[in-house]
């Protein structure tokens, strides 16, 4: 009710992505300017190795990171997944509320070495162990309105290190996994149909996606996107200075 009674008054309105502008637009018939939540990577002179790092070397790395590390974002699936495929570890660096069921499900299982997880890290340490893996994954479902139409800022430090993407469908992640042709996205969050997807994604290997992540980098980037924020805080205060 407050956002009804606020939002048709507002003359300057900005939102984090095509699909939630699309619905204030549907809902009080005004877009907003979309900007999206680019990180700007630090820059990284060296990467640390895996070795540095004390991840295995001679394992396939699949990662899925951030401090949104919830419930519904399909990684108990992701456990299930890693614990049928061989030669391959889930990485798991960050925070959230199904961390600690994520905990007891992997020792339940004996999955230890399986699964690594790593606490929260500072941003520029994160992307060391993105860097270092070979696939990023994120598989939000899409039963709420908020995953629904999510677009994690992991998507675009995955971009950033030039990791290959496994995404479930939600409409923005993969919008854009598509579009630039970064990986597979998955149609459901069955175990084995998630295995699936990991398991030819080690056999493709990051070579046939090479070209989509550099496409996509040099499109989706903060150097880019800051510009849209600029223009409006630009407009916003010329406006102020005119009355």
């Amino acid at each position: 009710s407050i956002e009804s009674s606020i939002f048709p008054k507002l003359r300057n309105v900005f939102t984090v992505n095509d699909s939630i502008a699309t619905l204030y637009e549907k809902d009080y018939g005004k877009r907003p300017i979309v900007f999206r939540n680019i990180s700007m990577p630090p820059k990284i002179e060296s990467w640390k190795t895996r070795a540095e790092l004390g991840l295995p070397e001679n394992k396939f790395i699949f990662i899925n990171q951030g401090s949104g590390m919830n419930v519904d974002r399909g990684l108990e699936e992701a456990v299930a997944a890693i614990s049928t495929i061989e030669n391959a570890v889930l990485l798991l660096v960050g925070s959230g509320d199904a961390i600690p069921n994520l905990k007891k499900q992997v020792k339940n299982k004996n999955l230890e070495d399986k699964v690594i997880f790593v606490d929260r890290v500072p941003y520029a340490e994160l992307l060391h162990y993105t860097h270092a893996a070979d696939v990023g994954i994120t598989f939000d479902k899409d039963n709420n309105i908020n995953y629904k139409y999510s677009l994690p800022n992991k998507l675009f430090d995955y971009i950033y290190c030039g990791l290959p993407v496994i995404s479930s469908r939600v409409i923005e992640v993969a919008g854009i996994v598509k579009r630039f042709k970064l990986g597979i996205v998955v149609a459901d969050y069955k175990p084995e149909s998630l295995a699936e997807a990991m398991q030819a994604m080690m056999r493709q290997g990051k070579e046939p996606f090479k070209a989509g992540l550099e496409k996509a980098a040099e499109n989706l980037n903060w150097d880019k996107e800051k510009q849209v924020l600029v223009d409006f805080y630009g407009k916003l205060k010329k406006e102020i200075s005119h009355g």
